[in-house]
């Protein structure tokens, strides 16, 4: 496979595609206008409209002006929400969560999950610390570890950081992350 095949792909399965958002949207825009059509065709046959009649609808849209103003007001809240969604969906990255791993002339793409395991489990061999004691949350550029250790157990956060991040940059991830530690006091859960 060439190169920008291989880019290809490896956009294609991190980040989201917004086919069921669009898929959605079509579908509402196809019943809305089926909907008119079927009311104008009733209207030319003669028969009584299935909810309202295009000259009522247009009657009422004329007449909106002359609304309460809190009714107004609400439908112009709920159509900027729906906008704003729109907008976002459109413009938004829509990550998922995985990263590629490497650089070599393969692709290979990793959970996010997958790696804080992996760094969870290196950070607590190395540390000396029960099963549990570390907790990973690895996001699109960012890993924050949490160390807790038991009583009378002294772990250094800069000590625990160094590990993640020689773990990290082992797996050559792209796009990089940094990593935070924290370092929690066993008796009461703060952070030291």
């Amino acid at each position: 496979m060439t190169n920008a095949v291989l880019k290809r792909v490896v956009r294609r399965e991190t980040h989201s595609p917004r086919t069921v958002a669009t898929v959605i949207l079509l579908v509402l825009v196809a019943l809305a206008a089926i909907y008119v059509g079927i009311e104008i065709v009733l209207r030319l046959l003669g028969i009584g409209p299935l909810l309202v009649a295009p000259g009522a609808a247009l009657t009422w849209l004329q007449d909106l002006p002359d609304q309460p103003p809190s009714l107004i007001i609400a439908g112009g809240l709920i159509a900027l929400v729906a906008g704003l969604v729109l907008v976002w969906l459109a413009l938004g990255p829509g990550r998922r969560p995985k990263h590629q791993l490497g650089s070599s002339s393969y692709a290979v793409i990793v959970d996010n999950g997958v790696i804080a395991s992996s760094v969870a489990e290196r950070v607590r061999r190395e540390l000396d610390l029960a099963k549990g004691a570390v907790v990973v949350g690895v996001g699109h550029r960012s890993a924050d570890i949490t160390v807790r250790p038991e009583p009378g157990q002294a772990v250094d956060r800069r000590h625990a950081r160094a590990v993640a991040e020689s773990e990290l940059v082992g797996y050559q991830l792209s796009p990089r992350v940094r990593v935070r530690a924290r370092v929690l006091r066993a008796a009461d859960g703060e952070e030291k």
